[in-house]
């Protein structure tokens, strides 16, 4: 299976996550893709863009001349629609495309070869969030974390991406694409340490609800959404 990944470089993130984390998420899609596709908003930190070169697989980075906006009011599917007309003429099978603060679950490859054997053309993951480390994932409770992500699409033309009951979701432009709503985890790393969550306080979109004292359950590969329900 040849799979893309793209994902966004941007300052926001660099200030949001910081530079280890940036380069972990990195790492991170790198495994699971022969290509590697970048969306730079703003400048990036040399560093970043050294390691990105130092994985020694094939990549483009191109930097856009759009404002997208920052916070609640980011434009999400407009950059994702950009990002995408990147992928040049090389045939893959599919797209994956995490924010820059998601980790796609171990069996994501076994995830896109199911979708494949119902004829599924977008993948859709819950998002768990880590919670003092990588590894420690907080409890979910009603209405936390955010509801699921749409992560990976059917690699085709003429694809978009909308708001939906699961963020971020690919489309041709003409109809919508067969799901595959799996019961598996993407993480998600906006409050993944201290810093990070200052980070947040600074931008002004910071949700009280993560100052609470709260349980945080081991994260174990491939485990299904309900596991981490307490």
């Amino acid at each position: 299976m040849k799979i893309a990944g793209m994902q966004r470089l941007s300052q926001v993130d660099e200030h949001k996550i910081g530079l280890d984390l940036i380069k972990y998420s990195i790492n991170h899609i790198s495994q699971f893709c022969s290509h590697l596709y970048f969306l730079q908003i703003g400048d990036i930190n040399e560093e970043t863009l050294s390691h990105i070169e130092s994985l020694g697989k094939p990549y483009k980075i191109v930097r856009t001349q759009v404002d997208y906006g920052r916070g609640w009011n980011f434009k999400n599917n407009e950059s994702l629609d950009e990002m995408y007309r990147l992928i040049d003429d090389e045939q893959f099978d599919w797209v994956v495309y995490p924010d820059m603060d998601n980790l796609l679950p171990a069996n994501m490859i076994e995830l896109l070869e199911q979708a494949d054997e119902i004829a599924a053309e977008t993948v859709r993951l819950h998002i768990i969030e880590c919670f003092g480390g990588v590894d420690e994932i907080i409890e979910v409770k009603p209405g936390f974390p955010i509801g699921p992500h749409f992560i990976a699409v059917k690699h085709a033309k003429d694809i978009t991406f909308v708001g939906s009951d699961g963020f971020c979701e690919a489309r041709k432009l003409d109809r919508k694409l067969v799901r595959h709503e799996t019961p598996y985890c993407a993480r998600h790393m906006r409050y993944v340490g201290a810093s990070q969550i200052e980070n947040r306080k600074s931008m002004n979109y910071f949700q009280e609800y993560f100052l609470q004292d709260h349980a945080t359950i081991k994260y174990l590969e491939n485990q299904k959404i309900d596991y981490y329900k307490r």
